[in-house]
């Protein structure tokens, strides 16, 4: 793809707290702030992966006030930051951010929104199909990408795809509807069906084309923003404060006709728990990621990481985390459980 053809900026999403990996992560640290696969944080990470197509100037942080410190620190402050006055879910900040690009560099300009803390293994099949999803947004369509699903997975979203394309090379599919996480059983149907990818999370758009949807599909925040000047702190503010919480899914990509998907397979893990951190890590001989001072015997299958010594001996697909006030212990499969238990805590 011509880089100087159609610019592009990409908005990572960075406003989320990330308990299910609690103790590692929570609202003081977030995960997209941990550095859990290399020397550089999920959000480098991320904002890596887009440097062969999007230049760090065109690149903007979608961030809580809270989290700005930690953003800046990340990229030595040569990256844009855009800090929601207050969170809101992520449909009203999508919309701040396409009228802050149109402003920026042009209402044509393409915008790919993507979570900041999700791991990507095959970077160079992803800027393939990050080309033919622009391509396709420059023609006026909304642009999601649908991952192949390998299991019967409970723990995405799914999206529902028709044999109706958009593109001449047959790669870009009509999105026929989003669906809920399901349960076990309708999992089973969804991968049998071959029609159901889970849902990445992941939209391109040009910036004019997202501000026209809201106006069509959900006033109730587009009369919040509109007229609103995209750098003036103070009404932005006011637009936040009278804006409903609603998230893009349900706001746009629901209702749009304009919604198509990339089905893919480059590798994509959301990183969602302790589980697929396990599996997304470097395991040793024994399927053992170890972090810090660990000392183990007979022991498979384990995540462990702590700055304590830490001695592990005949255990198996446990997940045992030391952070400054907390030891968590819990067996690998049960550990999805640990984001509601941070929350009672954190409402005690």
């Amino acid at each position: 793809m011509n880089e100087n053809s159609t610019k592009v900026c990409s908005i990572i999403l960075a406003g989320g707290a990330g308990t299910r990996l609690w103790p590692l992560s929570g609202h003081d640290m977030p995960k997209q702030f941990l550095k859990l696969f290399s020397d550089d944080s999920l959000i480098v990470e991320t904002s890596n992966r887009f440097l062969p197509r999007v230049p760090l100037e065109r690149q903007y942080v979608l961030t809580g006030e809270k989290y700005r410190a930690l953003a800046d620190e990340d990229f030595d402050g040569k990256i844009n930051i855009l800090a929601e006055p207050q969170a809101k879910n992520t449909a009203p900040c999508i919309l701040w951010a396409a009228m802050k690009v149109e402003r920026d560099f042009g209402g044509s300009t393409v915008m790919v929104v993507t979570p900041s803390d999700h791991v990507i293994r095959n970077e160079p099949e992803f800027l393939e199909a990050l080309d033919t999803a622009t391509n396709a947004a420059k023609k006026g369509g909304v642009i999601t990408f649908g991952i192949l699903p390998t299991r019967a997975e409970t723990g995405y979203g799914y999206i529902e795809i028709d044999d109706m394309v958009f593109s001449a090379n047959k790669i870009v599919k009509k999105v026929t509807a989003f669906r809920e996480k399901p349960d076990a059983k309708t999992a089973r149907k969804y991968l049998e069906a071959g029609k159901y990818l889970w849902n990445s999370g992941m939209f391109v758009f040009r910036a004019d084309t997202m501000i026209q949807e809201f106006q069509i599909h959900c006033e109730e925040i587009y009369r919040c923003f509109s007229g609103v000047n995209p750098d003036a702190k103070e009404d932005v503010a006011k637009a936040f404060a009278q804006s409903p919480a609603i998230s893009i899914d349900y706001a746009i990509m629901e209702r749009s006709s304009k919604v198509f998907c990339i089905p893919s397979a480059f590798g994509w893990s959301d990183v969602g728990g302790y589980q697929s951190l396990h599996e997304e890590s470097t395991q040793d001989a024994d399927g053992n990621v170890l972090h810090g001072n660990v000392i183990s015997r007979d022991t498979k299958n384990c995540y462990i990481n702590g700055s304590k010594r830490i001695v592990c001996i005949g255990l198996s697909d446990l997940v045992i985390v030391e952070s400054e006030h907390t030891i968590l212990v819990a067996r690998k499969d049960c550990s999805e459980q640990v984001g509601g238990i941070a929350k009672q805590l954190r409402q005690k």
